[in-house]
Order: structure tokens, then C-alpha cells, then sequence
């Protein structure tokens, strides 16, 4: 395959494990004062979704 048609993609285990240290580590850094709100995480979510629609949108299509 050449580095042209090799495509990324994102490890959804990878992302899984990532989000849950980072929530871990500021959990700990705020000495356990730390409480997990869902509507923040949907609404960060939200956000991440919306701006790799956008990206994707913007991007050049090449065929």
C-alpha cells in the first residue's frame, strides 16, 4: 500500500483508555473534589463530534 491510499483511524479502545486517565488524572489532581457531570461529557462530545464533521466537510476530496 502506498503512504497516499493509507488511511487513519482512530482506536476506539486507545480513545476509551485515554479518556479514562485523563478523567482519572484530574480526579486525582483535584485531591478527589473532582464530580463527573454527564452534560459536560455530552456536551464535550457534542463538541469533538461537530468539529470533526467539520473538518471532513472542509477537506478536498480526492478521487
Amino acid at each position: 500500500m502506498t503512504e497516499q491510499g493509507m488511511r487513519r483511524r482512530i482506536d476506539p479502545v486507545t480513545l476509551v483508555f485515554g479518556l479514562g486517565g485523563g478523567l482519572m488524572a484530574a480526579y486525582v489532581l483535584s485531591n478527589g473534589s473532582f464530580q463527573f457531570d454527564f452534560r459536560w461529557a455530552l456536551g464535550g462530545t457534542a463538541i469533538v463530534v461537530g468539529l470533526v464533521l467539520l473538518t471532513n466537510s472542509l477537506r478536498r476530496k480526492s478521487h
